[in-house]
């Protein structure tokens, strides 16, 4: 065997496509295919950070688009249609740049560097995506939002259709040229990942009722602790929301990705009972500890040309990460958090030994302005601001905070003091 084959069997800063190395989820996986032969209905798949949503989502869409190996691997064939899947499924990702609904449709149609406009799944796509990027832009702005599109010439002609003063109606126009073109059984699938960093998402859900058919269907997916976090005019779609929470994994299903890793490297390396169940503890429920932690150890076996890896190789693991000496994202967002303020740091710690999922603040602050920090508040300051990522808390409601990644809050529970 060679290193290769052990970065292959983990996934700690990806999401997982290969349903071969996919595993658990069996209730999540289930649930997906039902809300897959809901015609018109809108898949909402949220849940916090880090816990394998994308991972599902596009698993959930190979599914749509006919596959089965997940399905046979989960036992959940019994759920699938008997004619089986056919979707078309148009996969889009949001980004800072996509601020509110009428960004998120220019993304679905046009797409970028790193999305497919949803022009190319008609039968002359990059024709009619520079056609009517050309009318758009002679008028100044994209006509499809909302203005009309005047005077005489051929590609008015060709592209009247797209254009009316109701955007919504005339998305749903697109939709419906696109879903024809295709001519699938199933119909198409609009999935929008990460759907919660829209800044306003008013009017998604009127797109969804209006554009949702026997043939066309929407998912969305993001970190939400509820559906009406996720959409927040959810009530007036109602039924049509067929949700998906993902919650943390349990110790089976954690101990299933070592399980799957071992497949991987052909059982040339395998962990012990002892080791698998540190590895879980030190998880807490994540996914990317497993990913991290299994893979540093298949790689440390390796060096030391170990076929078992026992509980004191991960325990040496774990002081190297509690100690800032194995890299990871999360330990420099550490010492961004904390920059050279010991304040920060009892602030961060004292907000990260809170195991509650919201934190109410002023308890918090309290305990640290009587640890002898007065500035208690600006300290707060630091922890809220946008940093080179993100911020480390967000108010989730008043008085209350949340962190942006509960991963990086076992992260900072765990690590050792810098001051």
């Amino acid at each position: 065997m060679d290193v290769e084959e052990i970065n292959q069997a983990f996934s700690p800063s990806r999401e997982i496509v290969d349903p071969d190395m996919f595993v658990g989820r069996a209730d999540e996986i289930r649930t997906g295919i039902l809300a897959l032969q809901n015609r018109g209905g809108c898949l909402a798949i949220y849940g916090p950070r880090a816990v394998g949503k994308t991972s599902i989502a596009l698993q959930l869409k190979q599914i749509a688009e006919g596959s089965t190996v997940l399905a046979r691997m989960l036992d959940e064939m019994r759920y699938l249609p008997r004619s089986g899947f056919s979707y078309t499924v148009h996969y889009v990702r949001c980004d800072r740049y996509v601020r509110n609904i009428a960004d998120l449709l220019k993304r679905i149609l046009f797409g970028d560097e790193e999305n497919p406009s949803l022009f190319e799944l008609t039968s002359s796509g990059e024709v009619r995506l520079e056609q009517i990027k050309k009318t758009l832009q002679g008028h100044g702005e994209l006509g499809i939002f909302g203005s009309k599109l005047g005077g005489e010439g051929r590609v008015e002609s060709v592209y009247s259709m797209y254009v009316s003063d109701d955007f919504v109606q005339q998305f749903r126009k697109v939709l419906g040229v696109v879903n024809k073109e295709r001519a699938t059984r199933n119909g198409l699938l609009v999935l929008i990942d990460e759907f919660d960093v829209i800044e306003d998402k008013s009017g998604f859900a009127s797109i969804v009722k209006s554009c949702s058919s026997d043939t066309i269907k929407f998912g969305i997916v993001g970190i939400a602790s509820s559906i009406g976090e996720l959409i927040e005019d959810h009530s007036s779609v109602g039924r049509q929301i067929d949700a998906i929470r993902v919650r943390k994994m349990n110790e089976y299903e954690l101990h299933l990705i070592l399980k799957r890793a071992e497949f991987a490297v052909h059982n040339r390396i395998k962990f012990d009972e002892d080791s698998k169940r540190l590895i879980a503890l030190h998880a807490e429920g994540f996914p990317y500890f497993v990913h991290l932690l299994g893979k540093e150890a298949m790689l440390l076996a390796f060096e030391r040309r170990q076929s078992v890896i026992t509980g004191s190789l991960v325990t040496e693991l774990a002081e190297r990460v509690v100690s800032g000496r194995l890299p990871t994202i999360y330990e420099d967002w550490y010492h961004d958090a904390i920059g050279d303020s010991q304040g920060c740091e009892v602030l961060l710690k004292a907000f990260a030994e809170d195991l509650r999922e919201e934190i109410p603040a002023a308890a918090i602050l309290d305990l640290v302005e009587k640890l002898g920090y007065a500035s208690a508040t600006t300290l707060m300051d630091a922890l809220t601001r946008q940093t080179v990522g993100q911020a480390v808390l967000q108010e989730s409601r008043n008085g209350y905070f949340r962190f942006a990644d509960p991963v990086f809050k076992i992260y900072a529970r765990l690590r050792q003091w810098e001051f």
